[in-house]
């Protein structure tokens, strides 16, 4: 089966999803949406463009952020995909590279999910080899950036989806296998070595099962790992949180959502010792007003601080269907929000607790557009991605907040 690039594990699955986000006006009605009462809407720095792109593209399906490096996959069903990266410069925000694997072809979803830290990008493509999947890492050489390995797990087959997600810190880059064990699920954990970049742990959660999806997201910070599980009891959804100990990888913590249909963990992120994950409600259903759940590691466990909902987000706007943090930062996407259009929430934590302190969107982003399928944080810039706009040809956003 050919995926939507972004499409969330319940609609592969089959709970109760009745349309692809790829599909522009079908997204089941709305509630009515309270006017904007909240912070004002932040101005953009920058609109980004994959310098090829044509319509169906879908610029902006994935999108992450190091510093002043930006990293935009575009993976379309038909499209063998690619991931573009942007640089700051004294003139702005300049492409300064085109990334392939070395070994893809069309309909590979290459770029459907991108990583970054520092030097080195991820890029996964889950369709490859008859979708058992790969991940690509490049690293920024001084001729520019270079493909040094091609990860595969080491158990994985044909229609594993190895790939579906992925993420970097420094020299472990961290791959789900959403598909793998009959979508129970699995991750994969790999390390630069002198020799190269290896396999070093296969991660599995304490109690998944078939059809949990553990892989839909993983995130990355030091030595602390986090995978969620979106489909786990019944689409309830869960992330485990896994420490690098001297013995090796374990499992310290498993987060639990709250209500079915839920999908927590459809979106995770770790920066230091604060989690954040995203719980927007399955594709489909409307009726579920997303959230997303901020966690701390404490001397009691990992436990919950907050939790996140834009200021003027209804049922249906999938608030939470992006999540990322840097620091006390949090930015949260809302796609559906207002006919599809999206918006994207910044949150920070204060002395009162976590507050909204602005509203993301794109300065030409109208209905249809999926504004927050995608976003990314990274010190005082964040990126935003909208794969609908332009007939699908996408955009990217950068913003100072």
């Amino acid at each position: 089966m050919s995926k939507s690039p972004k499409a969330s594990l319940s609609v592969l699955l089959g709970l109760g999803a009745i349309c692809l986000p790829l599909l522009a006006g079908c997204s089941s009605t709305p509630a009515a949406k309270p006017p904007h009462t909240g912070p004002p809407v932040q101005s953009q720095l920058a609109e980004l463009k994959g310098a090829d792109l044509v319509a169906s593209d879908v610029f902006g399906t994935s999108a992450a952020l190091s510093g002043t490096t930006a990293v935009v996959g575009t993976a379309g069903t038909s499209y063998e995909g690619r991931a573009y990266v942007f640089t700051e410069t004294a003139s702005g925000w300049v492409q300064t590279a085109e990334l392939k694997g070395s070994d893809t072809v069309a309909q590979d979803a290459f770029g459907s999910s991108v990583a970054i830290s520092g030097t080195t990008i991820v890029v996964g493509a889950y369709d490859h080899a008859k979708e058992a999947g790969r991940a690509y890492v490049f690293e920024k050489e001084a001729s520019g950036w270079k493909q040094v390995a091609e990860l595969k797990g080491s158990d994985t087959v044909a229609s594993d989806d190895f790939g579906w997600s992925v993420a970097v810190s420094g020299t472990t880059v961290v791959v789900g296998a959403v598909a793998h064990a009959k979508y129970a699920g699995r991750t994969y954990v790999f390390t630069k070595t002198a020799s190269g970049w290896v396999q070093t742990a296969e991660l599995k959660g304490s109690d998944t099962v078939s059809k949990d999806g553990f892989g839909t997201s993983v995130g990355i910070s030091g030595g602390t790992a986090v995978v969620g599980a979106e489909a786990h009891d019944n689409g309830t959804g869960a992330v485990y949180v896994f420490s690098h100990t001297a013995s090796g990888w374990e499992q310290v913590a498993e987060l639990k959502g709250y209500l079915a249909s839920d999908n927590f963990g459809s979106s995770v992120a770790i920066s230091g010792a604060n989690v954040v994950v995203g719980a927007p409600g399955a594709l489909g259903v409307g009726t579920r007003v997303g959230r997303a759940y901020v966690f701390t590691d404490t001397s009691g466990g990992w436990t919950q601080v907050a939790e996140l909902k834009g200021s003027d987000t209804a049922a249906g706007d999938f608030f939470g269907i992006s999540a990322s943090i840097s620091g006390t930062t949090v930015v949260v996407g809302a796609y559906d929000h207002a006919k599809e259009a999206g918006r994207a929430y910044v949150f920070e934590k204060k002395a009162s607790g976590w507050k909204e302190t602005a509203e993301l969107k794109g300065s030409d982003i109208v209905a249809d557009n999926l504004f927050g399928i995608s976003a990314s944080i990274s010190g005082t810039f964040a990126l935003v991605g909208a794969e609908g706009r332009a007939g699908f040809a996408g955009r990217a956003y950068v913003f100072k907040v």
